[in-house]
Order: structure tokens, then C-alpha cells, then sequence
């Protein structure tokens, strides 16, 4: 993300890194072959980890939420083989690893290491930078928030149940000297998919990174060397783990977007014609299961196509968003308000009789005539027609039969509600 401005920051943390290294395994080298050794070092460095962190920057900016399982699995294949190059460069470069009885050891070590560090630090410090100058791409598309997403309390118990595992296996590893045991840790995965799947991706990043820092922590103070090994990969899969899944909650959140837009009306934020129809099918099922009654409101705006003619197409659209809000203020949250289209309305009425909508229907066409629209002047009203729904009959039947209702109150006069009564 800042390109090649770190380059100098790096090359200083490699020098000093290298330097700290001699002391403390108080090796026989000069002063001089410990600043080449880490000037080398440094060199390498950049050099492998700039190249790959540019080949990431090139797609970074082209990342949204939706897309995310790509730049995941480029970021963790180059997190692995560029590190895989590091170590390798490094053990022959530095450490003369063709002669090196512990070459295999050696480079397995560093590989892990390496790699494990750049999954757990890296999407930390794209969550700092994205906190502190937000832009788009990638930095951005980790910014969306699930829809399960706790608060703060609830994370912290979060994180408290790992550490509690993670310290509980830790010391029965220690205390049982058993590799077999020291395995148990693989599943931390369990807790950190939790998080996954209800935080947003900083918090995972924050919570790879207390995993991983507890675990190095835990391996130095109980000095479990033989051990270091199985707390390193299980690092390196749980963080990956976390990462790809990051995927998963990612495409949920994409469909419940998609599936928002293709079910609600974007002008009137309704629901549209299908999905009304949907609805209103399952209502009849559970209605004909209970014996509930269920009634069915059309409603038309009086002379529409001369709002929109004398006023603009931006008044009209006005009017249907203020019906919108009228009819939705009028109505409890079990009912359901759709737009068949144009000027046209459908309300479903669960558990309402005949006599009870035609109440709804009269409080909505006399609060239509009360709606402050911007034009001074123009003033508005609604024709309902109401027919009663049932399982036999179906919603098709009762949509024409509240039509028939709704063609007669425009034919008589308009701005009247019309039951649908059987003769």
C-alpha cells in the first residue's frame, strides 16, 4: 500500500534485526561481517517481499467485498512461495545452507516463521492503514460488516474463550511433554470461525494476531522448543483458515444485498410484484392452516399520468414515495405493502376481515388527501378496491376480484374504497 516509501524502515528493521540475532547467540562474527550479513539480509528482503507486495498491489485496487475469495487466495499462494523464496535465498546466501547439516531444519524453520508473521501482521496493518486514510479496493471492501456483527463485549468473550483454550492446551503440552497433545491446538480454529463469521474482517485480523502473539508468548515462557514446530503451523492454518473464510461471510452479505434488490422497489422501497406474490402465497398457506381471514387492497392514484404531465416526472415520483410512507404509518409490521407497478399498490392484511380493511382502506384515503406534496397546489387521491383472500380461491382470484373492486370506485367517481361482495 505505500509502495516502496517503507524500503528505508525495512532496511534499518533487517540491520537491526541482524545485529540482535548476533548478540543474542553471541556468535564469533565481526562487526563488520555482522552489518555485510545484514545489509544482505536487508537487500533480500526488500527486494522478495517489495516484488510480491507489488504483484498484490496491481489487482488491490479492482477488490470489492463481493470478489473477495480471488484476492485471498493470491494473497495467501504469495505469502507461501515468497516466503518459501526468502528462507530458501536466505539459509544458502547466509548461512552457507549447502554445507549446513541442519540446511532442512533450518529452512522449514525460517519458512514457517516468515510466512506465519506476513498472514497474521499483514491484514492487520491493511485495517490500520484503511482506519487511518480509507480508500477503495481492497481497503474498503474489508470495511463491510456482517450482519451478525457483535459488539465489543461479546468479541472480548470472543477472544477470551480462545486464550482460555489455547493457555489450556498449552499447559497440558507442557505438563505431558506429549506432541499428541500440543495437536489439541488445531482446534482453535473452531472459536476463530465463530469469529469469522459474525465480526468484521478487522476484528479477524486483530484476532489471528492475540492467537498468534498468546502462542509465541506461551512457547518462550514454558520453553516448549521441541514443540515450537506444531504452534507455528497451526498459526500459519488457522490464520489462512480465517482469511479464506473471510470469503463466506463476504458472499452472504452479497446475496442478502442481491436479494434485498431484487425484492424491494427501489423508487418506493416496497416490495415488488413477485416477491408481494410470493408472500402473499405463504400467507395463504399458513392462514388456511389456522382458519385466519386475509384481505387484499388495490390502490390506484387518481389521475397519475396528470400529476406527472402538469408537474414533472419528479413530482410523480414524489407522490408514490409519500403513499409509501403513508400507507406504511397506517399498517402494523405483519402486513405487506407492494407495488404492482406504475401508480398501482397491493397491501396483504393477515388476520383482517373484509369490514376490518375496508377501515385500513378509508384512514389511507382520507390521509392522501392530507399529504404535504412541494407544489402548491397540487393535490392528490387514491381509488381501493378489497376482496377477501383464501386458500381455495388462491391469490389470483382475489387479485381480479379486488380489481373488479377497484374498476368500479375509479368508474363511479374515483377517490372511494369498493368492497368485493359476492352478489
Amino acid at each position: 500500500m505505500l509502495r516502496w516509501y517503507v524500503a528505508p524502515v525495512m532496511l534499518v528493521a533487517c540491520l537491526l534485526s541482524t545485529v540482535w540475532e548476533s548478540f543474542l547467540y553471541n556468535d564469533a562474527r565481526s562487526t563488520l561481517e555482522v552489518i555485510q550479513a545484514g545489509a544482505t539480509f536487508a537487500f533480500m528482503h526488500c527486494f522478495v517481499y517489495g516484488v510480491s507486495a507489488n504483484y498484490l498491489r496491481s489487482f488491490v485496487d479492482r477488490v470489492s467485498y463481493q470478489s473477495l475469495y480471488q484476492p485471498i487466495m493470491r494473497f495467501l499462494l504469495v505469502a507461501a512461495v515468497s516466503s518459501l523464496v526468502m528462507s530458501f535465498t536466505g539459509v544458502l546466501v547466509l548461512y552457507d545452507g549447502i554445507h549446513l547439516p541442519t540446511l532442512l531444519i533450518s529452512w522449514l524453520g525460517w519458512w514457517i516463521g516468515d510466512m506465519s508473521g506476513i498472514l497474521v501482521l499483514v491484514p492487520v496493518f491493511i485495517g490500520l492503514i484503511n482506519r487511518i486514510s480509507p480508500r477503495h479496493g481492497l481497503l474498503l471492501a474489508l470495511r463491510y460488516e456482517p450482519s451478525g456483527r457483535t459488539d465489543y463485549v461479546m468479541f472480548s468473550a470472543k477472544i477470551a474463550i480462545t486464550s482460555v483454550m489455547l493457555v489450556g492446551i498449552a499447559l497440558a503440552a507442557y505438563y505431558t511433554g506429549s506432541a499428541e497433545v500440543a495437536c489439541l491446538v488445531f482446534f482453535i480454529a473452531l472459536p476463530q470461525m465463530w469469529i469469522v463469521h459474525t465480526e468484521s474482517p478487522m476484528r479477524v485480523a486483530v484476532s489471528v494476531a492475540i492467537f498468534s502473539f498468546l502462542s509465541a508468548l506461551l512457547v518462550s515462557i514454558l520453553q516448549m522448543g521441541e514443540q515450537a514446530y506444531i504452534f507455528q503451523v497451526v498459526i500459519s492454518v488457522v490464520a489462512s483458515a480465517a482469511y479464506f473464510t473471510l470469503a463466506v461471510p463476504a458472499l452472504v452479505a452479497q446475496n442478502q444485498a442481491l436479494y434485498k434488490e431484487i425484492s424491494t422497489d427501489f423508487l418506493s422501497k416496497t416490495v415488488t410484484r413477485q416477491h408481494f406474490i410470493k408472500l402473499a402465497e405463504q400467507n395463504l398457506k399458513h392462514a388456511s392452516r389456522y382458519d385466519f381471514d386475509t384481505t387484499l387492497l388495490l390502490f390506484d392514484i387518481d389521475n397519475f399520468k396528470q400529476v406527472n404531465d402538469q408537474y414533472g416526472h419528479m413530482a410523480g415520483d414524489e407522490v408514490l414515495q409519500k403513499f409509501a410512507r403513508l400507507v406504511k404509518s397506517k399498517i402494523r409490521e405483519s402486513d405487506i405493502l407492494g407495488r404492482f407497478g406504475g401508480d398501482e399498490f397491493m397491501l396483504l392484511l393477515p388476520q383482517t376481515t373484509l369490514q376490518s380493511a375496508h377501515k385500513v382502506a378509508e384512514s389511507i384515503r382520507c390521509g392522501m388527501l392530507e399529504l404535504n406534496l412541494s407544489h402548491s397546489g397540487m393535490s392528490v387521491s387514491c381509488s381501493v378496491g378489497a376482496a377477501s383472500m383464501t386458500a381455495d380461491s388462491g391469490f389470483d382470484e382475489a387479485f381480479e376480484k379486488a380489481d373488479q373492486a377497484l374498476l368500479k370506485a375509479k368508474r363511479s367517481g374515483r377517490n372511494k374504497t369498493v368492497l368485493h361482495t359476492i352478489d
